[in-house]
């Protein structure tokens, strides 16, 4: 008697381990509450069944496979399906994309580059880069914590439309520099690769 009830314990124990993890693995939507329903019902079931088996002595069954063709045909079981699946999806795909433009970033700006902005086109299959554009500047090594401010005055050219300032765009061989190293360490194509400069 005392094994059945330590037993009986132990499947109630685990049913609401369960239900619980399910609980919180759900994403929120309008199938959730069918679904907590559904997890109430199991239970239920789990607590009353050895209470039916010994009232009635005969074990409490119940034929799951009518139940699984009805809630696997319906609308709600198949949005949520589709619900979880994108959400699962969307999720890994753009954590994978974020850690990418992330560590690209710090590798630039660890070349003594200041990065503005990341864009990539990621074949998420292979993993693989097909396409990069940056938006890169000379690192500032000004130290901003001097009390002195230095003004520098361009020179301007009147009758020229477009201005730049030299000391903020890469030269040529920074842009290369900045090509090559993405080439090697990251398995992109040369000519995939864009470096705007700030």
């Amino acid at each position: 008697m005392i094994n059945s009830i330590s037993s009986w314990a132990e499947q109630v124990i685990i049913a609401v381990i369960i239900a619980t993890i399910l609980e919180m693995i759900l994403p929120n939507g309008n199938s959730k509450k069918y679904i907590k329903t559904v997890i109430g019902i199991y239970i239920l079931y789990t607590i009353i069944s050895p209470v039916i088996t010994l009232v009635t002595g005969s074990k409490l069954q119940v034929d799951y496979s009518k139940y699984e063709e009805y809630f696997t045909s319906t609308e709600e079981y198949k949005s949520l399906e589709n619900e979880f699946n994108n959400v699962t999806a969307n999720s890994i795909e753009s954590t994978y994309r974020q850690e990418v433009k992330k560590q690209i970033k710090n590798d630039i700006e660890n070349m003594e580059f200041s990065v503005d902005s990341v864009e990539l086109d990621i074949d998420l299959e292979t993993g693989i880069i097909k396409e990069i554009n940056l938006s890169v500047d000379k690192e500032n090594n000004e130290d901003t914590n001097t009390t002195e401010t230095n003004i520098q005055i361009n020179k301007v050219e009147i009758g020229n439309s477009t201005y730049k300032n030299e000391e903020n765009t890469l030269s040529r061989q920074e842009i290369e520099k900045i090509k090559n190293f993405l080439q090697e360490n990251y398995g992109i194509n040369y000519e995939s690769i864009k470096v705007n400069s700030i």
